[in-house]
């Protein structure tokens, strides 16, 4: 069995974290604690796992006549970082998702009541939406603007959206935004821990 190269099972479980990793980096803003503990609790020691095994297949010379089934683990591990460095997830997901989102947020008006139930905008679930007003007090919500606030299934989650036709949001203690493009931004919020 330890010369074996991992079976089904194993590479099962290697994507399932890669899998739930790539899901959390597919918002604007990373779960970076949350990919670290489940790459550290169950990445890194299926990781070990693999290497132990492979060092012994490879002392005992069984590993070269199945190499390439070998090395899956290392392909999968390498099209993960390849993906995050990319922010592939992200990317994907938000231009699947863009125009859905925009013919829904050309809808949120000052004078159309908050509408709190969910729906799926493309692959995100938007669960409110509001037009953007600046930081100032009595500031006036900015025509054409909307404010795209996010539940995700898996975590409790700040995925939201803010489309801004004109100037930039205004970043506060709790509120960080990064542009996306155009005239997008993903917007992390008060997660209210």
């Amino acid at each position: 069995m330890i010369n074996k190269p991992p079976g089904w099972l194993y590479l099962t479980a290697l994507s399932a974290v890669a899998g739930v990793i790539l899901y959390w980096a597919s918002v604007p803003h990373w779960y970076v604690i949350e990919m670290f503990l489940i790459g550290f609790f169950f990445g890194i020691p299926l990781w070990v796992i693999w290497g132990i095994r492979f060092a012994l297949a490879m002392g005992r010379g069984t590993a070269q006549a199945r190499l390439t089934r070998w090395l899956m683990p290392v392909f999968i591990v390498a099209g993960l970082a390849t993906a995050l460095v990319a922010d592939a997830p992200f990317w994907l997901r938000f231009t699947i998702s863009k125009p859905s989102m925009e013919a829904y947020a050309r809808t949120v008006t000052a004078e159309t009541p908050r509408d709190f139930s969910c729906r799926w905008l493309g692959l995100y679930r938007i669960c409110d939406a509001f037009p953007y007003a600046g930081l100032e007090e009595n500031a006036e919500d900015i025509p054409g603007s909307a404010c795209l606030i996010g539940e995700e299934w898996a975590i409790h989650s700040n995925t939201n959206f803010v489309l801004l036709p004109e100037g930039e949001p205004e970043e506060t203690a709790d509120d960080t935004y990064r542009h996306l493009m155009g005239y997008w931004y993903g917007w992390h919020g008060w997660d209210q821990w």
